[in-house]
């Protein structure tokens, strides 16, 4: 004999709502995400010629997942990331890509007084 399981409109309704909480929080972290570094400027040499020089700031990605095609739709890039990271952590206000590939990053930072 098959058992008949009821379903109540509570049990719909709370599936609704844990439904609509996950939508929300995985809307709530993208938007979070996407301005992570509000206070860096990325710069050309000419806008940090009368600012001081921080230091330069070089890292690497994970190359397994660059040859994978997982970074196919991120915005940043991991050794970007780290980059960006380092550079606020330093306090810096510009910074000025030396080179910037998926493999790898490199930024000279800098504080601008004016900013």
């Amino acid at each position: 004999m098959p058992i008949k399981i009821k379903i109540s409109p509570q049990m719909i309704y709370d599936r609704r709502i844990k439904k609509l909480l996950v939508l929300f929080f995985i809307f709530f972290f993208w938007a979070c995400t996407q301005n992570r570094f509000p206070e860096l400027v990325i710069a050309e040499e000419d806008m940090v010629a009368d600012c001081m020089y921080m230091d330069t700031i070089s890292e690497t990605s994970d190359p397994g997942k660059f040859m994978a095609g997982f970074n196919k739709y991120r915005k940043y890039y991991e050794g970007e990331l780290k980059v960006l990271e380092r550079a606020s952590y330093l306090g810096a206000t510009h910074v000025v890509w030396v080179y910037n590939y998926p493999i790898g990053s490199s930024a000279s930072a800098f504080w601008c007084e004016n900013e």
